[in-house]
């Protein structure tokens, strides 16, 4: 018997855990400009320093504190006696807690960060205690502006942007808050444009060393937008390697033979893996797990119905123990009659599913 099947799927847990790997591995990119900051504090502990390296901290315990929630609000489900009746309406959650914490990483970890390293590379946070105290005393009452200006410069949430209006104001006691943010606005987007295309260099090197093309960057123009589909592209592979390890343990718990040494390659141009697991016996069982939340397995070597023996509980382990929910189940071909051996292609008729 040969056997083909296509299989849209999803799975909360390695989803969840992918998006939480992915957030935790930005934490890398804060610790980075933190250690810069260290190093400036080092020869110069200006309460700007400490006020930037607090800001940064506080981003990375707040990262942090989001990741925990999530991993937990997943668990609330899990538990349910309902869980899988309900697993459609749970995955609308899930998504919608993904996108607040991947949004609240991807704000602290794009622009904002490259601007803080840009000033660091030009010397703005070492302004040494007497100009800021300077900057201060104008602040509370040399410059004329009114409180309802200095609620607003206090309340940009941008320390970077906050920092260029105070320095605006600094310079000349006259300009009204409009003017200052303007201006100030003028600068932050010029310490932007100095890091850009570096930084979407660092994403393209990051994309590479996840075995990831750089395609998706190449007609990216700013660092917000780079580090979204990066971080996109990085927690899709997560999920694909993930699904393929659970394929795997699963296969061999059938008494399946898998050399990846051997018998797993990546078809790049197609964006594909492929797996090929052996039985002593002489059957096999072949897989390509694709980005889009689907894969394709196809059993091959058997005589008659005799793949279902392996076919029915490998799919019951997914689901029961890796927790792969099959959306759609789309039979290629099957032939029960004699050993089939002619190879498979994939075919995707599933496009609209969800």
């Amino acid at each position: 018997m040969s056997h083909q099947v296509a299989i849209s799927y999803n799975s909360l847990t390695i989803q969840v855990k992918a998006q939480c790997d992915t957030a935790v591995h930005s934490l890398c990119a804060i610790d980075k400009v933190l250690d810069r900051i260290h190093k400036t504090a080092s020869k110069l502990e200006s309460e700007k320093v400490v006020e930037y390296e607090n800001y940064l901290v506080n981003a990375k315990n707040e990262i942090t504190r989001r990741i925990e929630d999530f991993k937990a609000y997943l668990e609330t489900f899990k538990n349910k006696s309902d869980y899988s009746a309900t697993y459609q309406q749970t995955k609308q959650q899930i998504d919608r807690k993904a996108a607040e914490l991947t949004n609240f990483v991807n704000d602290l970890t794009g622009s904002k960060l490259a601007v803080i390293d840009q000033m660091i590379n030009e010397g703005l946070l070492n302004v040494g205690n007497s100009v800021t105290e300077s900057m201060i005393n104008k602040i509370n009452g040399v410059v004329s502006l009114s409180s309802d200006a200095i609620n607003k410069i206090n309340q940009i949430d941008d320390i970077s942007l906050r920092e260029l209006v105070y320095r605006e104001i600094l310079n000349d006691n006259n300009i009204s808050f409009d003017a200052a943010l303007k201006n100030a606005q003028d600068e932050y987007d010029k310490l932007l444009g100095k890091k850009t295309e570096q930084v979407i260099e660092e994403y393209k090197e990051e994309l590479k060393s996840n075995g990831i093309s750089t395609e998706v960057l190449d007609k990216v123009k700013t660092i917000d937008e780079a580090n979204a589909i990066a971080n996109e592209a990085i927690a899709d592979e997560k999920i694909r390697k993930e699904t393929l390890r659970v394929i795997i343990k699963a296969i061999k718990d059938r008494g399946f033979i898998v050399d990846t040494k051997k018998n797993l390659k990546i078809d790049k141009e197609r964006n594909i893996v492929k797996l090929v697991a052996l039985k002593a016996s002489g059957q096999t069982a072949e897989f390509e797990i694709q980005l889009n939340g689907k894969f394709m397995y196809h059993f091959d070597g058997y005589e008659g119905l005799a793949c279902n023996k392996d076919i029915t509980p490998f799919m019951e382990d997914l689901k029961n123990i890796y927790d792969i929910n099959v959306l759609h189940e789309e039979v290629q071909w099957s032939n029960p009659d004699k050993i089939q051996t002619q190879k498979y292609q994939y075919v995707n008729k599933n496009k609209g599913t969800n």
